[in-house]
């Protein structure tokens, strides 16, 4: 990983980084957001009735919810035009119908899909995006948690102190970008399943060793930065339903 080292790059240079990457690391919270490190009140007011529309949507009774926290590159440090503002229902399992955890889960996913598809909530130009948790969710340490209900951190973001090789990131990047509009191009829907499977373990492996700054997570941010992600995903769909159909 960061044994790869051609050019280094500390937190303080890294505004200089390849204008050919979107990627952004930061020496203070967004200011659209934040007033130094305390969410703008009118902020809150917004996130909070977004958080409440969205229980009312699933069918979820207030008392369940413990928690509504923010996330995400808006919570940190690396935040950049591209950035969501991830909304996170923390839902206490003793108010939830008692049926089998996974069809649940499934339930939750298909509601905050639909959600998506019938609603374009913005705030201040960022995508806002809802997702349901259990209690006790364990987080990576780089991560920022901010509690709109308590309105505090419960878990400070880490800034970037370490050293990145800017010309290995922006290598690999484009290399795996030439090769999905090779497999688009081909309509190669296996091809595409292989390589959106790959991109994922490679960055869920980077973020349980390094965190948010681990070496393949940034490769997957740049690309799903850069749209690339959801063209696979985008074309995947499409081919899959053009076999299924008949012309």
């Amino acid at each position: 990983m960061y044994s790869r080292i051609r050019k280094h790059i500390s937190a303080s240079d890294f505004r200089r980084l390849n204008e050919n990457l979107t990627l952004k690391f930061r020496d203070q919270l967004n200011p659209t957001f934040w007033e130094g490190n305390v969410l703008k009140s009118n902020i809150r007011t917004a996130l909070f009735k977004f958080a409440d529309a969205f229980a009312e949507y699933v069918g979820i009774d207030s008392k369940a919810i413990k928690d509504v926290l923010m996330l995400g590159g808006n919570a940190g440090y690396n935040y950049t035009p591209y950035s969501d503002v991830d909304v996170h229902l923390v839902i206490d399992p003793k108010y939830l119908p008692q049926c089998d955890p996974e069809l649940l889960d499934d339930y939750f996913k298909d509601k905050k899909t639909l959600w998506s598809l019938t609603h374009d909530v913005k705030v201040y130009g960022a995508d806002v995006e809802p997702y349901i948790e259990k209690p006790g969710l364990i987080r990576r340490k780089s991560q920022g948690v901010f509690s709109i209900l308590k309105n505090k951190w419960m878990q400070n973001p880490q800034k970037f102190e370490g050293e990145l090789d800017e010309a290995e990131l922006q290598k690999k990047s484009n290399n795996i970008k030439n090769k999905i509009d090779t497999l688009i191009q081909g309509n190669n829907e296996t091809g595409l399943r292989a390589i959106l499977k790959k991109l994922n373990t490679a960055r869920n492996s980077s973020l349980d060793k390094f965190g948010e700054y681990g070496f393949e997570n940034l490769v997957f941010k740049e690309l799903r930065n850069s749209g690339y992600i959801d063209k696979v995903r985008t074309s995947v769909v499409e081919l899959k339903t053009k076999k299924l159909s008949l012309p």
